[in-house]
């Protein structure tokens, strides 16, 4: 059996195994009868889940003791207890709970920055926050199949020069990749790590898809003269499947919480077993009446089947901005509280179902930085007593279920581009897909200047979108719109309370979503 063992840690998935870590494996293997079948099945979950718990690529004899204990106990409970019963199949990750990874281009991995995040960080957190953005998306430029040099092949690929490298070089053309930036007043400059050009972007002949704005990192093509760089073309930087980056990091957990100690094997099973959808609405203004009515009869509908997956609520969650220290408080406590008597008066829904709430702009309490914290207890308290699976979160928020990972963000975030783009996007052609490409491109939920959108600088890795996730949930008071760009579902429900009570309902097994909505009384 040891053969087969080498087979599963060191082959597969790079392991190295000490020597007692080898005999404690060949003995549970021989003590239980494990056929060669059954004994690689368990293997590979061993494997499998000492690398999601990032325990290092060295296989130590008492850790992994403590695993097979762990990983037995595990298995044995998905058969004997409800499959979406158990804590990891649904959980909730906290834009501060992230793991506060940043890129080191000179080990080429990633590492902590910081002893401990902090809102109120250091200038050094301000400083490193764009050299991250470029530093991460530059990795992932020259991964991408055109800027990677193929071995005994007449292809030619592209390269990347940097600006410190265009003196005295005038009339050669080059590709660079860097941040955009008005330096001084109406004038566009490109950045880099080793310095800025002006732009000249006035005979562009080629754009690519996307939204250009102040703070976003581009790749342009063309020649200097005259020491301002003339661009022929201009794109965002290419986009990389969430496949390609976990093969390229494969023991780094950039999404957060606890790693499963099921196979994607097991976790696809138990999607398959409860795919009952999940309910995505936004802008649930509950001191409308209205609205109120619309969600008795959401409930009443969805009372009469299975119970969802979860119904993910994304705010604002009232029709006006909360003025602290008003009667706003009381108001808007006493609407929570409604809501929490309405979904419990259909005990399947309120038992079964996971509630998630994410706050909007209106609600308390945050400074106008992102990321929002959660809204306060005080608000929530009665509510969170009549539920089973609640959670109050924040904006943004990422979500695992089974062995997906989506990505939820309220924002007015077409407007808030559409207004600072730098390049106007073509006439004619999808503005929400071109919103999509822009936010998967740059791996980044808000690619705005801190002046016009601020971001805690110790939390900018809370608003990345790298890998990108399977599910990405852009709630803005836009039109409602799904698109699908790089393996990635990305939905926006559009207004409920303002609109028609429209919502999405998503699939995890087929990966669509469904619009929807609720019929006027």
């Amino acid at each position: 059996m040891q053969s087969l063992i080498y087979k599963v840690f060191t082959r597969k998935y790079s392991l190295s195994l000490q020597a007692d870590a080898l005999e404690l494996l060949s003995t549970v293997i021989a003590q239980n009868e494990l056929s060669t079948v059954d004994a690689t099945k368990w293997l590979e979950l061993l494997a499998d889940t000492w690398t999601k718990r990032e325990a290092g690529p060295l296989v130590e004899a008492t850790p992994l003791k403590d695993l097979v204990a762990a990983v037995s106990a595990g298995t044995s409970s998905v058969s004997s207890r409800g499959a979406d019963s158990a804590s990891d199949v649904f959980t909730v990750i906290s834009a501060f709970d992230v793991p506060p990874l940043w890129y080191d281009p000179s080990t080429k991995s990633f590492t902590h920055p910081f002893s401990k995040a902090e809102i109120l960080s250091s200038a050094e957190a301000k400083a490193s926050l764009f050299r991250q953005r470029y530093d991460l998306i530059k990795q992932r430029v020259l991964r991408n199949e055109n800027f990677t040099p193929v071995m005994f092949s007449d292809n030619r690929f592209r390269t990347l020069s940097t600006i410190d490298s265009l003196q005295g070089r005038e009339g050669e053309r080059f590709l660079l990749l860097g941040m955009l930036a008005q330096l001084e007043e109406g004038k566009l400059f490109l950045e880099d790590r080793a310095g800025s050009i002006e732009l000249d972007v006035t005979n562009v002949g080629k754009r690519a898809h996307g939204l250009f704005t102040e703070s976003s990192f581009v790749l342009v093509d063309g020649c200097v003269e005259d020491g301002v760089f003339r661009v022929d073309e201009i794109g965002l930087p290419p986009p990389e499947t969430r496949d390609v980056t976990r093969n390229a990091f494969p023991n780094v957990n950039l999404f957060g919480g606890s790693p499963s100690l099921r196979t994607e094997v097991q976790l696809r099973e138990i999607e398959v077993a409860t795919d009952n959808g999940m309910v995505i609405l936004s802008d649930v203004w509950l001191d409308q009446p209205s609205t109120m009515r619309a969600l008795r009869v959401l409930f009443d509908g969805f009372s009469h089947s299975a119970p969802p997956i979860a119904f993910i609520f994304i705010g604002d969650f009232s029709s006006r901005p909360f003025v602290a220290g008003s009667g706003d408080t009381t108001q808007y406590r006493d609407n929570m509280t409604a809501l929490g008597q309405l979904i419990s008066e259909f005990p399947d829904i309120s038992r079964s179902s996971h509630f998630v709430f994410v706050p909007g702009a209106n609600d308390p309490w945050g400074s106008g930085a992102l990321p929002k914290p959660r809204i306060a207890e005080f608000f929530t308290k009665r509510l969170e007593s009549r539920l089973s699976h609640v959670t109050f979160t924040t904006n943004p928020c990422r979500i695992k279920y089974c062995a997906h990972e989506i990505v939820v963000f309220r924002e007015d975030l077409l407007k808030r581009i559409r207004r600072n783009c730098v390049l106007e996007p073509e006439e004619g052609t999808d503005v929400a897909k071109h919103l999509v490409r822009t936010i998967v491109d740059q791996g980044h939920l808000c690619p705005l200047p801190q002046r016009i959108r601020p971001v805690y600088w110790a939390y900018d890795h809370a608003m990345r979108v790298y890998p990108v996730p399977d599910v990405l949930v852009l709630a803005d008071r836009f039109d409602a719109y799904s698109v699908n760009y790089e393996k990635c579902h990305c939905v926006n429900p559009g207004e409920f309370s303002s609109g028609e009570f429209s919502f999405f309902m998503y699939y995890p097994v087929s990966r669509t979503s469904q619009y929807s909505k609720i019929p006027k009384s």
